[in-house]
C-alpha cells in the first residue's frame, strides 16, 4: 500500500483482503513451510476473511473460508479445518445461485478444502468421498488453464 494515497475504508478493506489472501500462498506453495510460516498464513487468512466481509461478495467469503481451511489443514488442525471447510460450503451453495461472480471453479475447490480438511482430522473414507467430489467437478471445469491449477491442487490431496 502507498503511503500517499487516502483511501476510503471500502477501498482499504479491499486492498487489505486481497494482499492478504495472496500472501498466503507462498506458505501453501512451499513443500514444508515451517511452523511460523503456516503461523503468519494463518494469520493472514483470518485477516483476508475478516476485510472481505466488509466489502466482498459470498463468493469472497467462499474463497476465504477455503484459506482458513488450507491452512489449517497443512498445520494439521482438522478441528479448525473442518469447521471452515463446512462453513465454505454452507456459503457456497448460496452463492453458487446468487453470486455472479461464482466460478465453475469455486465448488471443486470447496470439496478439495473438505478433503483436505478431512485428511487433517483422520477421517480416510471421507477424504476419499470430497476428494471424489471434487474431481468430478474439476473434470467440468470450462477454462483449460482454470481445470489445470484445481487439478494441480486437487492432486496433492493425500487421504491415506
Amino acid at each position: 500500500m502507498t503511503e500517499d494515497k487516502k483511501m476510503t475504508m471500502m477501498e482499504f478493506h479491499k486492498q487489505v483482503a486481497i494482499e492478504t489472501n495472496n500472501g498466503i500462498w507462498p506458505a501453501l506453495d512451499k513443500e514444508n513451510p515451517s511452523k511460523g510460516e503456516l503461523e503468519n498464513a494463518l494469520h493472514m487468512a483470518h485477516a483476508s476473511r475478516y476485510h472481505w466481509s466488509k466489502v466482498g461478495t459470498a463468493v469472497n467469503l467462499v474463497r476465504a473460508e477455503y484459506m482458513i481451511s488450507r491452512v489449517c489443514s497443512a498445520m494439521k488442525r482438522g478441528e479448525p479445518a473442518l469447521y471452515h471447510a463446512n462453513r465454505g460450503l454452507e456459503i457456497a451453495k448460496d452463492a453458487e445461485k446468487t453470486d455472479k461472480n461464482f466460478k465453475d471453479w469455486d465448488m471443486p475447490f470447496v470439496y478439495e478444502a473438505l478433503a483436505r480438511a478431512h485428511a487433517a482430522a483422520g477421517n480416510k473414507l471421507e477424504c476419499k468421498t470430497y476428494k471424489d467430489k471434487a474431481q468430478k467437478l474439476v473434470d467440468k471445469v470450462s477454462d483449460p488453464e482454470d481445470k489445470k491449477i484445481c487439478q494441480g491442487e486437487l492432486d496433492k490431496v493425500q487421504c491415506s
